[in-house]
């Protein structure tokens, strides 16, 4: 740059006219943030008398300098700002001429920082970093929008792409470590749902070295047609290979073969324990407060723990740090408002999102209770839920963050139970410290809460009570990446947890209450858990993920603890054990691995392995989740569960990624199962342990999808065969059985078409074979009265069930300068009006019990509604 002023000062030189200072004598007092060399160089010439010549292209990867120094001498802080470049100056009079050798460094460095969205200072989870020259070097931002890649030395293009924005390239010098963060600008006419940052990143299922794992961006999710509406996380997950619902139209999920209380569902990290409104008729979730939506099925990494089947990584949103923004819904069903915005503008911000719902307005109807066949004239169904969070940035190492979240249920319906009013509620807060302890260590730190409250009330009843019980969980972890070199990316971290549960307590009503009060004891448990994991590149076609986690548990007092006869029958002894004591301790050691073999760019194999444990166990009978299901800590008679599973698969992509497919199969084992013996006492048993028997499962399958990522029609297919089987001692003769939840076939297709940039339509198709349930097989007479006599434990199977569901959405014409932006969803959900079942009754007469029947209860046929979105 500026060649001809290079001439002019070698000639003063020559010529010996101008005498000028000499660099190394001349001090300066600077203080430089994350600036690059260019304004390094202005604040130098603004300081001093000395002028600086370059070729722009020489110093452009030269950024994020931090530097503060009073009193340095011109070539000390020329110097200190250059290391581990192969940038040189030379001094002609007061001109400082910068040249570049030629001479790459052998060394590494390493360019990290934060990837966002420039329309909302939105971190973006699992965006692409390349670093390409000679050779490619990839990464992805982590939970917090965090990158971190070790290069050789050298002149490289630096790419961040992410779905749903621009991607970005800049050539850059690497020659020193820097923080280099990453916005990115949303592209033009994206949709009104894709403006909340909920996108799933480039990188193909070919590449990475997970199995069994999937992600859906808010905005694929609010293109499914759902009940009124209102877009589900939970019942879009359903639509996934292995992936199945435990009960028709409910959220909770059967995920290969396992029960839906071996899914650990988190959101910002804390558990939520029963993720569910209205039995299941919605997720917990609410959309609009929600960013990133991860699921691992099976074989999970090393950070996740204490669940056999997988893991749901639920994201809140962090709140525009740009600019105030409302977002809402009014719909059918349910209706949503949500306001965000920056507290102290790109340093702090905020989001609050609350949805209710009165479904049982609807029901009173005398149109709709006909249109469903039921009785829903006293019917109480509501819910509500509240996120909140907020999040600032203390510098460029250290950011905070503060959520939480609140939901409530009130649930009688007369078709389902006339005797009792259900209440469940959940709430969860988070609390996380990130920090850049330097550009290859990244922590978090976090302090989790959760506390799950259900109970029900009799409904006029002379007993006239009150069963109540409760979950509560307070955990403490950090986790640590650090990136060793560009083939080992290594996490680990450590924690503590703490657990008490309430089994049940009964309060009167009132004083002429026919119960009496009781309350069980209090089950309090320990936890500390370690572990540690590396992602490993071992040459261009072999990666690795392997990892170990550890877990001490402890059942502490305080308890009483029975022993018991050979049988369970009768109490020989018992031991008092005080608060806080060690009643009895287990340890948990669980090694996962899985391997990804690239057969070409586009087509790879992976194999993995993973032993799980769970500390928990959920004794029901339901398959919806009830308020009546008790959790129970593991103790000397609930031994933990564990399993192991065995995966492997095909995946393959084409026409540059436009369609990706993939085939997977699975195996899994699993022990310490539990499951009620045969006429069960459970109502408020403080020995409880007395009817539960322990036993084994297995489940194995095979799972496809074909999916297509780009164009104006977009969507997939998938098809999974699976088979799950249990054999408790004691139950079904000791031979192998089904579980409720055991679907041999299912089928599901999603279809979404952009007709223009205002309108598009959305169908899904899906089949499942029927579960399994146990019906009487005939009756017999025993003491003058007759009974019912059952068959082997769900030996039935229910009728397979199926719909079609359909959407359109029309947004409003865009205008110059128009902030109100809105649009209109219409759906049909179960489209022909399938009676998919939902419940199987058996009942008797009162008149001597001769006449015995089953009756079918379906959730709700067709279903149309029609729900306005806005923002402003």
């Amino acid at each position: 740059m500026k060649p001809i002023l290079v001439f002019i000062c070698c000639t003063f030189l020559l010529i010996g006219k101008v005498r000028a200072q000499d660099m190394d004598k001349v001090t300066i007092s600077i203080e430089l943030k994350n600036a690059s060399l260019e304004e390094a160089f202005t604040k130098i010439e603004s300081g001093t008398s000395f002028k600086f010549n370059y070729k722009t292209a020489d110093i452009a990867g030269v950024k994020g300098i931090n530097y503060r120094q009073q009193h340095v001498t011109v070539k000390k802080l020329l110097a200190d700002i250059t290391v581990n470049t192969s940038l040189q100056f030379e001094q002609f009079d007061n001109y400082i001429v910068v040249k570049k050798t030629g001479k790459q460094s052998s060394h590494s460095i390493t360019i990290y920082g934060f990837v966002t969205a420039a329309n909302s200072g939105e971190s973006l989870i699992g965006a692409t970093v390349n670093v390409a020259g000679n050779k490619t070097y990839s990464t992805i931002t982590n939970a917090y929008g965090f990158y971190s890649l070790t290069v050789p030395a050298a002149t490289y293009t630096v790419n961040c792409s992410y779905v749903g924005f621009k991607d970005i390239d800049t050539t850059a010098d690497l020659h020193r470590t820097y923080q280099h963060n990453i916005q990115l600008v949303l592209n033009e006419h994206t949709p009104l749902q894709t403006v909340v940052v909920a996108t799933t990143a480039k990188k193909n299922p070919v590449k990475n070295t997970i199995t069994g794992y999937h992600r859906l961006s808010i905005a694929e999710i609010k293109k499914i047609a759902m009940p009124g509406g209102e877009a589900d996380v939970l019942k879009s997950l359903q639509f996934l290979p292995g992936i199945q619902t435990s009960a028709e139209g409910t959220t909770n999920l059967s995920v290969r073969g396992g029960s839906y209380d071996q899914n650990l569902i988190l959101l910002d990290e804390a558990p939520v324990y029963n993720p569910t409104h209205t039995l299941g008729f919605f997720s917990a979730f609410n959309t609009d407060a929600l960013k990133d939506v991860a699921i691992y099925k099976g074989v999970f990494p090393s950070w996740y723990g204490s669940r056999l089947s997988s893991v749901v990584d639920v994201r809140m949103k962090e709140g525009n740090a740009k600019k105030y923004t409302v977002t809402g819904g009014i719909g059918f069903l349910a209706s949503r408002l949500t306001i965000e915005g920056p507290i102290k503008k790109e340093r702090s911000s905020f989001i609050v999102s609350g949805r209710y719902s009165n479904i049982g307005m609807w029901l009173k109807i005398p149109q709709i209770a006909e249109k469903i066949n039921q009785n829903t004239k006293n019917s109480r169904v509501c819910f509500y839920d509240l996120n909140v969070k907020l999040n600032k940035r203390l510098g460029a190492k250290d950011r905070l963050y503060l959520s939480a979240y609140t939901g409530y249920d009130n649930f009688f319906l007369n078709a389902l139970d006339k005797g009792n009013e259900m209440n469940w509620s959940n709430t969860t807060v988070t609390a996380r410290w990130n920090h850049i302890f330097n550009s290859n260590v990244f922590a978090n730190t976090s302090l989790l809460y959760s506390n799950y409250k259900y109970s029900y009330d009799l409904v006029e009843d002379t007993r006239n009570f009150t069963w109540r019980a409760n979950l509560k969980e307070v955990t403490l972890k950090t986790d640590l990446d650090l990136t060793i070199n560009g083939n080992n990316q290594v996490k680990f971290g450590t924690g503590i947890t703490a657990q008490d549960v309430l089994p049940g307590q009964v309060n009167q009503k009132s004083a002429s209450s026919a119960s009496k009060e009781v309350q069980l004891n209090n089950r309090s448990s320990a936890q500390l858990f370690a572990y540690i994991n590396n992602e490993q590149k071992i040459s261009k076609r072999i990666s690795l993920s392997y990892g170990l986690r550890a877990t001490w548990f402890a059942a502490l007092g305080d308890a009483m603890v029975y022993r018991y006869n050979a049988d369970n029958s009768d109490v020989i002894d018992s031991t008092y054990y005080s608060k806080g004591k060690v009643i009895k301790s287990y340890m948990g050691m669980e090694p996962r691995a899985t391997a990804r073999v690239l057969l070409s760019p586009t087509a790879s194999l992976k194999f993995s392995y993973g032993r799980n444990y769970q500390f928990q166990h959920l004794l029901t009978n339901s398959s919806v989740g009830l308020p009546t299901d008790l959790w129970m800590p593991s103790d000397p008679y609930f031994k933990p569960q564990y399993a192991d599973q065995y995966a492997a698969g095909f995946y393959k992509t084409i026409l540059n990624d436009s369609y990706e497919g993939s085939i997977e199969g699975y195996y899994r084992k699993s022990y310490n199962i539990t499951d009620f013996k045969d006429n069960a006492e459970v109502f408020l048993n403080d020995k409880i342990e007395t009817q539960v028997l322990t036993g084994g499962q297995k489940g194995y399958g095979l799972e496809f999808m074909l999916k297509k990522n780009s164009g104006a029609s977009t969507g997939w297919i998938s098809y999974t065969w699976s088979k799950a089987l249990r054999r408790i001692y004691g139950v079904n003769n000791n031979e192998w059985y089904p579980p409720t939840y055991d679907h041999r076939h299912n089928i599901s297709f999603v279809y979404s078409y952009a007709i223009n940039k205002r309108a598009s339509v959305s169908v899904n198709w899906i089949y499942r074979s029927g579960g399994r349930t146990t019906i009487p097989l005939g009756t017999y007479i025993f003491n003058e009265a007759r009974w019912l006599y059952y068959g082997k434990r769900n030996e039935y199977q229910l009728p397979a069930s199926h719909r079609l569901d359909i959407s359109a959405t029309w947004k409003t014409r865009e205008k110059p300068n128009r902030k109100w932006q809105s649009e209109w969803v219409f759906s049909v959900y179960n489209a022909y009006n399938r009676q998919n079942v939902f419940a199987l009754f058996i009942s008797q007469s009162y008149n001597g019990y001769t006449n015995t029947k089953a009756t079918q209860v379906y959730l709700t046929g067709i279903l149309p509604s029609i729900t306005y979105n806005f923002k402003f």
